[in-house]
């Protein structure tokens, strides 16, 4: 028997990430505020770079501390200094250890934490809270008898091929469609609304499904994600129903 070598196995390199920060947003008292140090008023300024568009961010103390030279420690002094000041917030973090601490940075402060994720949208809030939202969202999906019903209607009126204007059962089917294709979504108000957008612009079962299975496909295999809300489907699916 003729022995043979394994090849040696390839080395993977990963592009090292881009920062693509810019500028950063800061609460407009910090500028007269006299207890803030240099250090206190860098560091917060670096917070409020990775803050989204709900003042919500979770920078590593280790990516901190690299920027401004100092150590994990020191960056960890100066965010208990920023949250006894009323800058920054600790957010509850549902990710168990799997996010870096989840930061609020304050810019409104008659508005509590709580008040704040509600009204934010879906895409704005922390992963581990999307991930508790689509864990709690599943368990209502799989116990609703009502909505095993609505998922029956929408899959026969497909599998039909009945021209029957979309209704809102139509955003269990939805979540379906992402299911099969390996995606997690969470049906919300806004979806409902939507849907009753699409059928009053005569936007049948059929067409929406053509739609959404088409980006479905278009991203399967790459590392991108199809839309969280079926608004991003809306001007695609009325233009197809009126050809």
């Amino acid at each position: 028997m003729e022995s043979f070598e394994l090849p040696e196995q390839p080395k993977i390199r990963q592009a090292k990430p881009v920062d693509r920060r810019q500028y950063s947003v800061i609460p407009i008292r910090a500028a007269s505020d006299k207890r803030l140090r240099a250090t206190a008023w860098r560091v917060l300024v670096s917070v409020c770079s990775y803050a989204n568009r709900a003042g919500l961010c979770w920078p590593g103390y280790e990516n901190l501390a690299a920027t401004h030279g100092v150590t994990r420690q020191a960056v960890g002094r100066q965010i208990k200094k920023l949250i006894a000041y009323g800058y920054l917030q600790k957010v509850k973090n549902h990710s168990w250890g799997r996010t870096a601490q989840i930061l609020r940075v304050v810019y409104d402060e008659s508005m509590s934490d709580k008040q704040l994720l509600e009204s934010i949208p879906f895409e704005e809030k922390p992963p581990g809270h999307q991930w508790k939202m689509l864990k709690d969202a599943e368990r209502e999906f799989n116990s609703s008898e009502e909505m095993g019903t609505h998922q029956e209607v929408a899959i026969t009126a497909i599998e039909g091929g009945q021209g029957e204007l979309v209704s809102k059962a139509y955003v269990n089917r939805w979540i379906l469609l992402n299911r099969q294709a390996g995606f997690n979504r969470l049906a919300t108000p806004e979806d409902f609304a939507i849907i009753e957008e699409l059928a009053a612009a005569g936007v049948t079962v059929p067409v929406l499904d053509a739609v959404i299975t088409g980006v479905l496909q278009s991203v399967a295999g790459t590392a991108r994600e199809p839309p969280h809300r079926l608004a991003a489907f809306k001007r695609a699916a009325i233009e197809a129903a009126s050809k």
